[in-house]
């Protein structure tokens, strides 16, 4: 279990996020990658962040989710290091469900949403496999991003996590910085 508190500043409570997992194991057999969105990464403009790839508007409205792609390939890697941007979406149809912090909710879900135990309507890292090993995103900057152990041999994509055949009435987007350490 991991221990951080969600700020207030970014509309969530002040929680103790120890009971959520970093990572869980979970099926992905019943999703089709072919319909992923493949994102292409670009170099920042920004100066101060020339040695991330930036990864922008990842979609929340794909069951599938989001695959990386840094120059017209797959991304993978052995240790990666990350952090969210940019965070708004919201779920149904509704403006009162907006999400700004890649926590969500800051709530675990059930064993029916896609990554059970994970936060509800957090943002989530995975790689797409029958077993997904899905990691939870969580509040990061530059100075101190997320690090993250994956398996070399597959592609790297987010996503957020939401009840499963409930992706399609989310709107909105959010960006990931990220860095390839190994």
């Amino acid at each position: 279990m991991f221990t951080q508190s969600a700020s207030d500043t970014l509309g969530l409570a002040q929680l103790d996020l120890a009971q959520i997992p970093r990572q869980i194991t979970c099926d992905g057999s019943d999703l089709d990658w072919s319909q992923a969105l493949a994102i292409e990464g670009i170099q920042p403009e920004e100066e101060a962040l020339q040695a991330w790839m930036a990864f922008r508007d990842l979609r929340v409205n794909q069951e599938a989710g989001n695959i990386l792609r840094w120059q017209g390939r797959p991304l993978r890697a052995s240790r990666i290091r990350f952090f969210p941007r940019n965070v708004a979406w919201r779920y149904g149809f509704s403006f009162s469900t907006s999400i700004r912090s890649p926590l969500g909710k800051g709530i675990p879900t059930p064993e029916e949403w896609r990554y059970p135990g994970l936060c509800r309507y957090g943002i989530v890292l995975f790689q797409p496999n029958a077993q997904l090993v899905a990691h939870q995103v969580f509040e990061s900057s530059p100075k101190q991003p997320q690090e993250v152990d994956l398996d070399p041999n597959l592609d790297i994509a987010f996503n957020i996590n939401d009840a499963k055949g409930s992706y399609g009435d989310n709107s909105g987007s959010f960006d990931i910085y990220l860095q390839v350490v190994s």
